[in-house]
């Protein structure tokens, strides 16, 4: 039934964009008259328009900057359709002031209002991405998907927005396996590469480029100014800039400095935006295509990515929270049952002949059985979650009378019980056994003087409370390890330099704290709220059991380089060391409240 849908009442014309001379036009856009359905053309000048109509004929508009727009009526079949140059004299903008440049980019600053929707709207469209090792024919994937997107007024700056997959398909190579990195973000084109609704590069700080008029072009018959801009050797392209308006329709943009990450190294980084001018004369995102090359163990890796809105429509409800394709999302993993009926009868921009044969070699029933479980180091790494809170305890002490006494200091001390709050900051690490189990290790080191240092095996549960909209978790967990208690008891001056257990210290530069220390058990319920797949929020609530204890006191040297301050524990009863108490455990911490981070690799 769903394959009989797709061919009923369909009207399908395909072709080619060439110039004067009959050579291919690429990316020219191809748009159904009245309506807000269309394509473009691929790098060689090729397009198909499919229109859910019978009519024996459908009028098309075809555009692109420095070529005269052209009405066509097309019948089912292939055409050739020939545009013609819009030319015009470069005198006009020889006589322009030297800094016309600047002002025509600060003027169509503050006409984004007027040019770009100012209501949420519903993009649909397409998206290839295609990565290669250089010199080599076939690619190590491509991957391409139809995509829901929800624009946001252009009213305001917006860097990101919803995406949503409605199709997907992909092929791998045996190569996949030499790629040891992936690749994410790449369904977000929309919102990622619009630099008008994000006001990135000259749009956020005009001031921080150079702008010169190279050329001067037309498009639906005005005149639209080809401006470079530079901004020292970071960053530099052409923007183009219509007259009658100030509304920018196409920009490339080239990044020149990078950062090295470990055993890769970007060569180049340059991507091409350009808008569509709709029948209620409002400018909207079209195109975007994204290109760049790391090299990695001497190899280049290229990886090319083009995005085309197909159809626009007034924005209907928010994308699920479940069904978001988020910015950190591995497009490789997601996966969707192949249905060629599809992707033969949808808009999208036509592929190389090549690959396109590659995606009819897959076989689709055999390929779970078929497919040999390998180490996947990605997969692998994506089991690790780490979580980063502050902690809060109290620490209680119980009546105690200290004495310590020796040729350099005499403390005397007989104290009534007392509490006293500590923070502390932890750092977790999980490796997730299966998905609603995890085990892992937890360091604390506390902040305050008087708190916790802790070294834990944790073994985590976990349970989604709120299965159908933003994920909620649950979290019982129990952490089993060795906890150190330190109670701050004052600053002290010797009257020379004195010798704990061997180690050295100033006689002017010493904390004391009475330190407990052993192993302990601790019970605890955490509360996970999931801000995307990437990071959460949690808070939680423990109760501490202490298993062993022995108790003493820590010298502390007060001054130098923190991981060099000198410290020694002397047990109770050691050198004159006397701590007496009249219940069992000196230092006692039952409460602990957490709040922090979690995120995942």
């Amino acid at each position: 039934m769903l394959s009989t849908q797709f061919v009923i009442a369909q009207t399908i014309v395909s072709g080619k964009i060439v110039n004067e001379r009959g050579e291919p036009l690429p990316f020219v856009h191809i748009k159904l008259e009245n309506k807000s359905i269309g394509t473009i053309s691929n790098g060689f000048g090729l397009f198909k328009l499919v229109t859910n109509s019978d009519n024996k004929s459908v009028s098309v508009v075809v555009s692109t900057i420095g070529y005269k727009t052209k009405r066509v009526d097309l019948e089912k079949g292939y055409h050739i359709i020939s545009l013609d140059q819009d030319i015009t004299e470069l005198t006009e903008v020889v006589l322009v002031p030297k800094d016309q440049g600047k002002q025509l980019i600060q003027k169509a600053i503050r006409a984004i209002p007027n040019n770009y929707p100012i209501e949420d709207e519903q993009h649909t469209g397409f998206f290839r991405e295609i990565t290669t090792w250089e010199n080599q024919e076939n690619p190590i994937y491509i991957a391409e998907t139809v995509i829901e997107s929800h624009k946001r007024s252009y009213v305001s700056a917006h860097r990101s927005g919803d995406v949503k997959l409605i199709e997907f398909r992909k092929y791998e190579s045996e190569k996949l396996d030499s790629l040891r990195m992936r690749i994410f973000a790449g369904g977000h084109h929309i919102h990622r590469f619009d630099i008008v609704s994000r006001r990135e590069a000259f749009l956020r700080n005009p001031d921080g480029y150079k702008y010169k008029i190279k050329d001067t072009l037309r498009q639906y018959g005005k005149d639209v100014y080809k401006i470079y801009f530079e901004k020292k050797n970071k960053i530099s392209g052409h923007v183009y800039v219509i007259d009658s308006s100030f509304a920018i329709l196409k920009a490339n943009v080239k990044q020149h400095s990078f950062f090295g990450v470990s055993g890769k190294s970007r060569q180049f980084l340059e991507y091409t935006v350009t808008y569509q001018l709709g029948e209620d004369k409002v400018w909207r995102f079209n195109h975007s295509r994204y290109n760049t090359a790391f090299k990695i163990r001497g190899r280049l890796l290229n990886l090319d990515s083009r995005y085309v809105t197909t159809e626009t429509q007034i924005k209907k409800a928010n994308i699920p929270y479940l069904e978001k394709l988020q910015f950190g999302d591995i497009l490789l993993n997601e996966s969707k049952e192949y249905n060629p009926n599809f992707w033969d009868n949808y808009n999208i921009i036509l592929p190389d002949e090549h690959f396109e044969s590659l995606f009819k070699t897959i076989d689709y029933t055999n390929k779970c059985n078929d497919k040999k479980q390998k180490f996947n180091l990605i997969s692998f790494l994506s089991r690790f979650k780490n979580e980063v809170t502050l902690n809060w305890t109290s620490i209680r002490t119980t009546p105690y009378k200290l004495t310590y006494d020796n040729s350099i200091l005499d403390i005397q001390q007989d104290r009534v019980a007392s509490e006293n709050n500590s923070l502390g900051l932890a750092l977790t690490f999980f490796y997730q056994v299966k998905p609603y189990f995890s085990v892992g290790y937890a360091g604390e080191v506390k902040i305050s003087k008087t708190g916790i240092t802790a070294h834990d095996l944790v073994m985590a549960g976990s349970f989604n409370v709120n299965p159908n909209r933003r994920p909620i978790f649950i979290s019982p967990r129990v952490n089993l390890g060795y906890q150190r208690l330190d109670y701050f008891i004052g600053n002290y001056t010797a009257e020379e330099d004195f010798k704990i257990r061997g180690k050295s210290f100033d006689s002017d530069k010493i904390d004391l704290f009475i330190s407990q220390r052993g192993f302990r058990i601790e019970p605890e319920i955490s509360l996970i709220v999931e801000k995307s797949r990437k990071l959460s929020f949690l808070m939680s609530v423990g109760c501490n059991f202490q298993l062993t204890e022995k108790k003493g006191m820590l010298f502390h040297e007060k001054e130098g380089f923190l991981l060099f301050r000198k410290k020694a524990f002397l047990e109770n009863g050691q050198q004159n060391l006397l701590i007496e108490t009249n219940q069992r455990g000196g230092l006692k911490n039952s409460i602990s409240i957490r709040a922090g981070i979690s995120y995942r690799l």
